[in-house]
């Protein structure tokens, strides 16, 4: 029986971080082990360590760029032997930006025999539809779910005052990571623009005051994310950024 990743050349997986990395690489293993994955020898070990020469992994500290996508566009223009399979991994596939997902469109659609195209996204809604049309979708669980750092976003979704001691205690508690960030950044984005509308309708020029300053930072935040490791600075940063509204 041939095996799933092999039968199309897009796949596009939803799920937490860790699900996605321990589901490809075992999906991976039965491509190249020869008993079909065994988890022990050296092929499935050099899949785990992702170092095996047929599959490239892409995973940026922040959301894509162009030049990431550079070594695919080379990798793809040399013809694979008959029966021989090359893999791009792009974890944080809900990062890609809209520039980058349209670059890989014709690649993904029309690859040359033997390449295959696998994204790793913990948000679906984030992948352009595009992208999604080309691939095999599966949900590994329900992201939605005790998602991290959920619990941050009450103190951004209004301008009254929030204890900044009971913030502190959350974030420490939570400590999102900068894909995480992206995510809850994205949360509050469309909440602020949700009260923005609403303000409009209701004809109350100070609520919609309100949700344009919130929405003004929330949107310079998007634009400059934490790097790796920064995520308690940034978001306290974004705190005393709120505080003086």
């Amino acid at each position: 029986m041939k095996n799933m990743l092999i039968d199309h050349p897009g796949h596009l997986f939803i799920g937490s971080r860790d699900a996605l990395l321990e589901h490809i690489i075992i999906e991976l293993q039965k491509v190249f082990c020869a008993s079909g994955g065994c988890s022990v020898c050296f092929i499935c070990r050099k899949v785990q360590e992702q170092q095996h020469e047929s599959v490239l992994w892409l995973c940026p500290d922040k959301q894509y760029a162009i030049d990431d996508l550079k070594v695919i566009f080379s990798t793809i223009s040399f013809a694979q032997e008959p029966d021989h399979h090359f893999f791009f991994v792009l974890q944080k596939a809900d990062m890609l930006t809209p520039t980058c997902a349209n670059a890989l469109l014709k690649s993904l659609e029309e690859p040359p025999a033997g390449y295959h195209f696998v994204f790793l996204a913990q948000r679906a809604e984030l992948i352009l539809p595009t992208i999604k049309s080309r691939c095999l979708i599966q949900t590994l669980q329900n992201v939605q779910e005790n998602e991290p750092g959920a619990t941050l976003l009450p103190f951004f979704m209004s301008t009254s005052f929030h204890d900044p001691i009971a913030f502190s205690k959350e974030l420490e508690s939570n400590n999102p990571s900068e894909w995480e960030s992206i995510a809850l950044l994205d949360k509050l984005i469309l909440f602020w623009s949700d009260s923005y509308k609403k303000s409009i309708i209701a004809n109350d020029e100070k609520k919609q005051k309100q949700a344009e300053l919130m929405l003004s930072h929330l949107k310079k935040a998007m634009m400059q994310p934490p790097m790796p490791g920064s995520g308690k600075l940034f978001w306290k940063n974004l705190f005393l950024q709120i505080k003086q509204l």
